[in-house]
């Protein structure tokens, strides 16, 4: 359903959005601007494992990513090696908690739960791994979250998304995602890059990019291509983490058997 109404909104900016001014009330208005959609190149694939229900990913150094598993009963929280897919350390969560999103900032950890109401906060050491600091109250769902201009920002499945103080963990703002006019939802895992937002889009295989100030979706990124057969019909694409230093988004899914590198054009 959400694949169709994204086809559906896709093809709106493409016939509406590129410019052209609309006549309204005897007035002539511009359309609202339609997406970039933004082209890549696969330049590598490495293993994933394929049990692992991908909510959240980010790259973590040179070496790892760090990596959040939902589902009750098997949610953890991972430090995988990104080019085997070897689980180095790993916590789980209480059987009662569906973990969601994942993101560090500088020591500290932040895991959403999904109907949980709760953040947990977690620290990383060599010698312990995964020790949970503390768990903080959230109204609402989460869903994705990540770090960006000095704040993190949460995503709830809703066309909302919050920028959140990362020392109070209070709500500073909100924001309503569009697309060429119109709100746009299912926003799950969520990543900053280059001063723009990237979000799954629950149920599909489209990533959208978000302007932070406005929240207008400037940018989309098909990874139809990408996407495993045969798997069930949960196993949609999930998973967002962008290399920095080298310049290169990695993505992956629930239950992928694979993280794909790419390169954007």
């Amino acid at each position: 359903m959400i694949g169709t109404r994204l086809a559906a909104l896709v093809a709106l900016t493409l016939l509406v959005g590129r410019g052209y001014a609309a006549s309204l009330g005897g007035r002539k208005t511009q359309a609202p601007k339609s997406p970039v959609v933004k082209l890549w190149s696969q330049t590598a694939e490495f293993p994933h494992d394929p049990d692992a229900f991908t909510q959240g990913l980010e790259v973590w150094g040179e070496t790892y990513f760090l990596e959040s598993t939902g589902q009750y009963g098997r949610s953890d929280i991972r430090k995988v090696e990104r080019k085997t897919g070897k689980v180095v350390s790993q916590a789980s969560l209480d059987r009662e908690l569906f973990a969601e999103g994942v993101t560090r900032l500088g020591e500290e950890i932040f895991q959403l739960t999904w109907r949980e109401g709760l953040i947990l906060k977690w620290r990383f050491t060599s010698k312990k791994g995964f020790t949970l600091d503390s768990k903080s109250m959230w109204s609402g769902e989460g869903w994705g979250i990540t770090k960006g201009l000095g704040s993190l920002w949460v995503s709830n499945g809703s066309s909302v998304l919050t920028e959140v103080d990362s020392r109070t963990l209070k709500p500073k703002r909100s924001i309503k995602v569009t697309l060429s006019g119109e709100e746009f939802d299912r926003l799950n895992e969520l990543e900053f890059k280059d001063g723009k937002i990237l979000a799954n889009v629950y149920m599909s295989s489209t990533i959208v990019e978000i302007n932070p100030k406005t929240g207008v979706i400037d940018g989309l990124i098909d990874l139809g291509p990408l996407t495993p057969k045969g798997l069930s019909i949960e196993a949609v694409a999930n998973g967002i983490a962008w290399d920095e230093s080298n310049k290169r988004l990695y993505v992956t899914g629930k239950n992928w058997p694979k993280v794909f590198e790419l390169k954007l054009k």
